[in-house]
């Protein structure tokens, strides 16, 4: 048994982010139906969709919704559906007759999820934006990047992952949990701006509190304590100390031979740069792997800065099925990230990888009643792919 399977998923979103969220619940059971478009999508061949991650689990039809009879196909699988979720810009949805107050008219126990870039009200709501934009009017680009240096755009983990990705996932659960005390459905606002400044909230709860704006290389996660930062070694990799807590600081200064600079811990400005600048000097004497080497098995919270082909070979990444090798029909062995969320008795599962856009279509429409003259017909007209 999975905690989702008897929940059926339209996943309408063109973009990552939306479609990252829907595929937490494909991973834990939900029956997940992409509806595609005609033209575009993230990708179409059967390598392309092997490998996308968000394809993984979920089944695809293409439906031209800017036809009458493609609206109908999406009808009718509203009709069966628990969950919609879609990407576009707020009124577009409106405009293809598809929005919440419609749908909802036609299954009343529906969970509209709507993923935008500033929500659905607000002076923004029209404002096209992407990942990094997110991140500098919120102000999370602010904190990203050397004291004296100018921000640095973290890829798109924040914004579009984080902010949007995985609040559309946890949205919808908690809609669904709130269906089974109230009978019915109701819309999910989800908004990348929004989820952004959530991701922040233990600067911005600093700076409520004390009235004190932080910055960035002044605050302890943003490299600002003599506990915290990243040096360069020997070999011009890098490595990280993150001691927060007494005891961890005063262990990497014992380790370093440096045990007269315990007292140091809270030194701001130049001192702060002087132990630095010690510190600097030890690291750079030995290479990224030789200190990591070091540490192994001491009570200090280091670590090597990876490239993405070492974290994918990490030991506690492989302990832990972050990556896994599914095998595909025509792909041979296709890796693929595990699944981060771990339950011990309902665990999710890779059941099948990405296929590509309008793998299912006919299976669908007959699923959902049409005959085989009126799916004909609708691939006529190209009301469906």
């Amino acid at each position: 048994m999975s905690p989702l399977d008897h929940i059926t998923v339209l996943d309408l979103c063109r973009g990552y982010p939306g479609s990252f969220g829907v595929m937490f619940l494909a991973d834990f059971g939900a029956r997940v139906v992409r509806v595609d478009p005609p033209q575009g999508g993230l990708s179409t061949g059967e390598r392309e969709a092997a490998f996308e991650t968000t394809f993984r689990n979920k089944e695809s039809i293409v439906v031209d919704l800017r036809q009458e009879s493609g609206r109908d196909v999406l009808y009718r699988l509203v009709r069966m559906a628990d969950v919609l979720v879609e990407g576009f810009r707020p009124g577009v949805m409106k405009r293809l007759g598809a929005d919440y107050p419609t749908l909802k008219e036609m299954n009343p126990r529906l969970i509209y999820c709507s993923v935008s870039g500033f929500g659905q009200d607000g002076p923004y709501t029209q404002k096209p934006a992407h990942d990094m934009n997110f991140l500098a009017i919120a102000g999370a680009l602010s904190m990203i990047g050397p004291r004296d240096g100018k921000p640095y755009p973290p890829s798109n983990y924040l914004a579009d992952m984080g902010g949007a990705g995985v609040h559309t996932a946890v949205g919808i659960l908690m809609a669904l949990m709130a269906r089974e005390k109230m009978g019915a459905g109701q819309h999910v606002d989800i908004s990348y701006m929004d989820g952004t400044l959530s991701l922040m909230n233990m600067d911005v709860s600093q700076y409520f509190s004390t009235g004190v704006p932080p910055r960035r290389g002044e605050t302890r996660t943003t490299a600002g304590a003599v506990s915290h930062d990243v040096y360069l070694c020997k070999d011009g990799r890098y490595f990280t100390t993150a001691c927060t807590e007494v005891h961890f600081w005063e262990n990497l200064c014992r380790e370093l031979g440096k045990e007269e600079l315990v007292r140091f811990r809270f030194a701001k400005g130049g001192e702060r740069d002087r132990v630095k600048k010690e510190f600097a000097a030890i690291f750079a004497t030995r290479t990224r792997d030789e200190w990591t080497e070091f540490f192994q098995g001491k009570n200090v919270c280091v670590g090597p800065v990876h490239q993405i082909e070492e974290a994918v070979k990490d030991p506690q990444v492989l302990h832990r099925q972050m990556v896994l090798e599914i095998d595909h029909p025509t792909e041979g062995k296709v890796k693929q990230l595990g699944i981060p969320i771990k339950l011990s008795d309902t665990p999710g599962q890779i059941r099948w990888l990405g296929v590509p856009q309008g793998a299912h279509t006919d299976r669908i429409l007959t699923e959902l009643g049409y005959t085989g003259e009126e799916v004909a017909g609708l691939h006529g007209s190209q009301a469906v792919v």
